[in-house]
């Protein structure tokens, strides 16, 4: 789950393999966007 941008996956294997294409796409999308920067309150 990353935190910045909501994106989660259900296959922690795949994520470690390498399969970071739907991190990677919300993290720049959310550049684009113009989001801020901000502290990580969810630790859940």
């Amino acid at each position: 789950k990353d935190l910045r941008t909501g994106v989660e996956s259900t296959s922690p294997s795949s994520v470690l393999d390498g399969d970071l294409d739907d991190f990677m796409e919300a993290s720049l999308s959310q550049r684009i966007e113009g989001g801020a920067g901000e502290a990580v309150a969810d630790l859940d």
